[in-house]
């Protein structure tokens, strides 16, 4: 039988503590999230929802609720920039740089 989502990625969001207008520290938070990873094998141009084109690099498909402010996913011991996380009605797509 086939796995729809045969992978197992971590979501890292670092929030930033100021403290009286001054930067105080960054602290990194992971999440794990199930879905599938697919390679594009090289830089890839797609539209955005808004009709801007951005090149990526991957995609990572998955059922998980969006986390808010996310900035890096690895999967595969491959880390990626977040370049947008979009939401349909079953699933969401992250894209990857």
């Amino acid at each position: 039988m086939v796995v729809r989502y045969p992978h197992t990625a971590t979501v890292t969001v670092t929030v930033t503590t100021v403290t009286d207008g001054e930067y105080a520290s960054e602290t990194p938070t992971t999440s794990s999230i199930k879905g599938r990873f697919e390679p594009s094998g090289g830089a890839t141009r797609v539209k955005n929802p808004n009709g801007e084109f951005i090149e990526v690099t991957g995609k990572f498909f998955t059922k998980a609720e969006v986390i808010t402010g996310a900035d890096t996913l690895a999967v595969d011991g491959m880390t990626f920039k977040i370049l947008k996380w979009i939401t349909y009605q079953n699933y969401s797509e992250i894209w990857l740089d």
